[in-house]
């Protein structure tokens, strides 16, 4: 329900707008901006916090639209908002990032409430702004972290997964071609062994940007784990090449890369190869039993001598 106003003053609108001392005093207290409008939107007046948030003063706010204060786009979305409460009378909650008039971009939370006059009609509103630009950047940072791992910005492997699962849907729904490809590291072990495990974080970087280097737009990179890798080449329907030979090429170039893009380490040059195994989507085969193949194909790969590519 909207503030009655005729419990404690005559007229809310009056007194909000009388300049009163002690109403200032008592605002300019309050930690957070606050701010008090007419239902016209004309500003009635705000505390200190809101001068210092907004980068205006009481005299330059008050008596003034946000259209005589705001771009025209930011002045339109605020005075929708405020007339949505006015057509709606009570609490209205809402974020919204913006720009303050030194350009200075931030997020915010508004509480507003609607407020009526001695004969009950909506007279204006009264504003509280929180700022939550820190609170959404945390948001932003653990939002990225439970999506990409940390050392290679690649998809970690639960949300690698939950892409490949919506790929592997519209492969069965005939909308497109689908296939694995598991990366191993050869010999990875003997770089952190050799060089320490900084080194090796610096190597999986390195990988990590060869393989990115080398991505097709469709591809998606994930890291599994450790030193290996995923890639789920994604293809739609109708392309020239068999799917299972184009699969295969694309492994084979990702494996050319880095045996020519050497890992320098101090004054050692380093030669990184892969090995790859394979596996396409059929029907009836579930993503999981993909993996499983590729896995298992990656294993004839090792034992074939490593560096190489396997189904």
């Amino acid at each position: 329900m909207p503030y009655d106003a005729s419990n404690l003053h005559p007229d809310l609108l009056q007194c909000l707008a009388s300049d009163s001392y002690l109403l200032q005093l008592t605002l300019d207290s309050l930690p957070v901006p606050i701010f008090y409008k007419d239902k016209d939107g004309v500003y009635l007046g705000c505390n200190q916090a809101f001068e210092s948030f907004i980068k205006l003063t009481r005299d330059e706010l008050i008596g003034k639209s946000v259209y005589e204060l705001f771009d025209d786009d930011l002045a339109e979305v605020y005075q929708r908002a405020d007339q949505a409460l006015f057509d709606n009378p009570g609490v209205q909650i809402y974020e919204k990032q913006i720009k303050t008039l030194e350009g200075d971009s931030v997020f915010v939370r508004f509480h507003k409430t609607s407020f009526n006059d001695n004969r009950g009609e909506v007279a204006g509103l009264i504003g509280v702004i929180f700022d939550i630009t820190e609170q959404k950047a945390l948001e932003e940072q653990l939002t990225h972290h439970a999506i990409y791992d940390d050392l290679t910005q690649f998809y970690n492997r639960r949300e690698g997964i939950a892409i490949g699962e919506r790929l592997h849907h519209a492969c069965s729904q005939q909308q497109g071609e689908l296939g694995v490809i598991l990366i191993d590291v050869d010999y990875f072990k003997l770089i952190n062994d050799n060089y320490g495990h900084m080194a090796g974080d610096d190597a999986l970087r390195h990988i990590a940007a060869t393989l990115k280097q080398q991505q097709d737009p469709e591809d998606i990179l994930m890291r599994w784990g450790g030193e290996e890798f995923v890639v789920l080449v994604n293809r739609p329907f109708g392309a020239d090449k068999d799917f299972e030979i184009y699969l295969k090429d694309t492994a084979q170039a990702y494996c050319d890369a880095i045996r020519k893009n050497r890992f320098q380490i101090g004054d050692d040059s380093l030669q990184i190869t892969f090995s790859c195994g394979l596996s396409a989507f059929e029907p009836n085969k579930s993503l999981t039993q993909m993996l499983h193949d590729a896995d298992t194909a990656l294993y004839r790969a090792k034992d074939a001598g490593r560096d190489n590519v396997s189904w």
